[in-house]
């Protein structure tokens, strides 16, 4: 009985194996980057703004709430600290900023180094980094960089890698 069983497997793992390997049909699909992305990172700003601001206008975004928060950051890469504030508030709703500690003390504390309000940058600095999930850490470190490296603009901070 025990061979049966070594036998099934084996022949299981075979099939298996097999199955995926010759069906046709099998496309690799591989990770593409959005294309406003693609723009951003090629410091092609306001175009990307305008594919997300488009898309949101289109209603083609599963989270509009995600995508603002998106345009504001990309304002604030182009140094436009105004209007990235203005994107960044439609980004976090009443609720968000009640009941999530850890995500309205990042979102203030990003606001506040855009209105270059270095002491309630540290406040709400301190208290993310004092107490976050692991979730939140990357958040945290940012808030971090944003103070250490105040007088430096946000595209330069925010590209530091979270270590």
């Amino acid at each position: 009985m025990k061979i049966f069983f070594q036998i099934l497997l084996l022949f299981t793992f075979f099939s298996i194996s097999t199955a995926q390997t010759i069906n046709k049909n099998y496309v690799c699909k591989k990770e593409t980057k959005e294309l406003w992305r693609e723009l951003a990172d090629s410091g092609r700003y306001h175009e990307a703004i305008n594919i997300l601001l488009d898309s949101i206008q289109k209603n083609k975004v599963k989270n509009k709430k995600s995508t603002y928060w998106h345009v504001g950051q990309l304002y604030a890469c182009n140094n436009e600290y105004e209007l990235a504030i203005n994107y960044l508030k439609k980004s976090t709703s009443f609720v968000d900023k009640i009941f999530d500690r850890e995500w309205r003390l990042y979102y203030k504390g990003t606001i506040a180094f855009l209105q270059r309000d270095k002491k309630k940058l540290k406040a709400y600095h301190d208290r993310l980094w004092n107490k976050h999930s692991e979730y939140y850490y990357c958040n945290s470190f940012k808030l971090k960089a944003f103070y250490e490296n105040f007088e430096k603009p946000y595209r330069w901070v925010y590209d530091m890698p979270c270590e």
